[in-house]
């Protein structure tokens, strides 16, 4: 038995530079936070005596022979991408937040998948391999019109700068901080559950569109230029977290512009609540749409800001500077 864990994500600033679709002809960057709310994937070689040769618990439960049967289709594409089609393989998933809520749960799950798999059939493999291998199955097998951002950040964890070259490449280093900023990043940042949990393939799909179109290059020039002066706020030796958070809504009043959808009434209800409530900004992660807003609160606001939320599913988190890892083997005792 393989058991895999795999962070969620925090995108700080950049969302929309990392689509192909703009990055092949323009400059794709962001940064992004790995957090201590994770994946976990748990699969094993099922024995002889099984009727069925594939079981796979991932929000509902399959028993199937065949992997042309299996409907959810990461693990479908996964399983074919590895030549398990002689395999016999049980697979189960968890999570600590829910899915479809805009903190990269689907390319964790991916990058977390593969990571499983490729253990399971002894493969040796990189960080870097989880991320290119998790976008190819997502952007080229499924045909999904995702981003690329989340398999990277998922793969390696920690707080990143990521580029991303006009060649599908992409390049990715450690943003250091001291103990000061990220004591900061974990006590003065929170998420806000919406209660909406939404599709994203509608909205990612029409971003899509339009930057190929390019209906959004103002926009995105400016989310752009923006995530260059937020990465210098968070490598400044004292986290200005005004400065900080006036970067987040920035780029959040960009990204609005950018596709129909993105935001709501009740996303722009909670979203005013919070500043009203002592937050110096905030914005939607994910696609948009629904999930979690962040939130960036001064210290002296912390107290109300609580008090206000209460009644709201809201968390805190602290950063994950692992990444995709292997938490257990049976084959090793």
């Amino acid at each position: 038995m393989i058991i895999t864990r795999t962070p969620f994500r925090i995108s700080l600033f950049g969302g929309g530079t990392d689509y192909p679709e703009w990055f092949t002809e323009n400059k794709g960057q962001v940064v992004s936070m790995a957090i201590n709310k994770y994946c976990h994937v748990t699969t094993r070689y099922l024995p002889p005596y099984f009727h069925y040769n594939y079981r796979i618990r991932v929000f509902n439960e399959q028993k199937v022979k065949s992997l042309n049967d299996i409907v959810n289709p990461v693990v479908r594409q996964s399983l074919k991408y590895l030549s398990s089609n002689n395999d016999k393989i049980e697979l189960v998933h968890h999570a600590d937040l829910p899915g479809m809520s805009g903190l990269g749960g689907s390319s964790a799950f991916t990058v977390g998948l593969l990571n499983a798999l490729k253990t399971l059939k002894n493969q040796k493999f990189s960080k870097k391999d989880l991320a290119t291998e998790a976008i190819h199955i997502e952007r080229d097998l499924i045909k999904e019109k995702v981003g690329y951002q989340d398999q990277v950040i998922c793969s390696y964890g920690g707080l990143r700068s990521i580029s991303f070259l006009k060649n599908k490449n992409f390049s990715s280093s450690v943003i250091k901080t001291n103990e000061e900023t990220k004591y900061k990043l974990e006590n003065n940042l929170f998420i806000v559950y919406t209660g909406l949990q939404r599709f994203s393939k509608k909205i990612t799909s029409v971003l899509s569109r339009k930057i190929t179109s390019h209906k959004n290059d103002a926009g995105l020039h400016e989310i752009s230029a923006a995530t260059i002066e937020g990465e210098k706020i968070l490598k400044a030796k004292n986290l200005d977290l005004k400065s900080f958070a006036d970067v987040i809504n920035f780029q959040w009043e960009r990204k609005k512009q950018l596709a129909n959808g993105i935001t709501n009434k009740h996303i722009e209800e909670i979203y005013n609540l919070g500043l009203s409530s002592g937050s110096y900004g905030a914005k939607l992660l994910g696609a948009g749409g629904g999930g979690f807003l962040l939130f960036v609160v001064p210290s002296d606001k912390l107290k109300k800001f609580k008090k206000v939320f209460h009644k709201h599913i809201h968390l805190q988190f602290k950063i994950d500077y692992v990444g995709s890892k292997l938490l257990y083997d049976s084959r090793k005792g």
